[in-house]
C-alpha cells in the first residue's frame, strides 16, 4: 500500500510518500501530485521507506515536475537517493547529464554528474 500524506507550509506543498509506489496505486499519486501542485507555490516531494518501486512512480515525478514547470513553480525531491529507487531510476534510464528536451530551466530532477548502476 502507498502512504500518501500532503500539507502545507508557508505557501509549500510538501508531499511524503512512502511504502509502494507502483503503477498499482499510480492514480492515488497522480491525484497527490495534482493536489500538491495545486496547494503551494513550491512542492516539496519526500521519499520515505520503500517497500516496492516501479517505473510508473518515476514518470509521475516527471509529469508533475514538467507541470510544476508549466505553472511557474518549483518542485524539489529528497529521498531518491534510496537504494530501490536509485536502482530503478538508473536500470529505466533516468539519470541525465543534462536534462529532458522539455527542460528549458535546467532543473530536471534527475541530473547526475557521476556514473551510476
Amino acid at each position: 500500500m502507498a502512504d500518501i500524506r500532503h500539507e502545507t507550509k508557508g505557501g509549500r506543498a510538501v508531499l511524503t510518500v512512502s511504502g509502494v509506489l507502483t503503477v498499482k496505486h499510480a492514480k492515488d499519486l497522480k491525484a497527490a501530485f495534482v493536489e500538491a501542485l495545486r496547494s503551494g507555490s513550491a512542492v516539496e516531494v519526500h521519499v520515505g521507506a520503500i517497500d516496492d518501486v516501479d517505473v510508473a512512480f518515476a514518470q509521475l515525478i516527471c509529469s508533475a515536475h514538467r507541470t510544476a514547470a508549466d505553472l511557474n513553480r518549483t518542485m524539489t525531491i529528497t529521498g531518491h537517493e534510496q537504494e530501490p529507487f536509485r536502482l530503478m531510476l538508473g536500470r529505466f534510464g533516468f539519470f541525465r547529464h543534462i536534462g529532458c528536451h522539455e527542460s528549458t530551466r535546467k532543473s530536471c530532477l534527475w541530473l547526475h554528474d557521476q556514473d551510476v548502476p
